[in-house]
């Protein structure tokens, strides 16, 4: 349910199987990295130069924001014709 809020809000639609698909597997992959790598979690949300909401997980925020990431990054987020 969280991949469909997030990419309808940045696309304004939704999305397909396909797409869902890919965006769960970005998720799950992200997920593993940062559930083994806490470090690395948090070395991202670091940089990203804002703490993370205390109410959040430190893994699950960065998972988060990598999936945010690819969907702000789209080419149809960046160009609307």
């Amino acid at each position: 349910q969280r991949l469909t809020f997030a990419f309808r809000t940045v696309l304004v639609r939704e999305p397909d199987d396909g797409e869902l698909g890919i965006l769960r597997s970005i998720h799950n992959e992200r997920r593993a990295d940062y559930d083994g790598d806490e470090k690395s979690a948090a070395a991202l949300i670091e940089r990203s130069g804002e703490p993370a909401p205390e109410e959040l997980d430190t893994t699950d925020f960065a998972t988060w924001t990598c999936v945010a990431n690819v969907l702000l990054n789209l080419d149809e987020t960046l160009t609307r014709e």
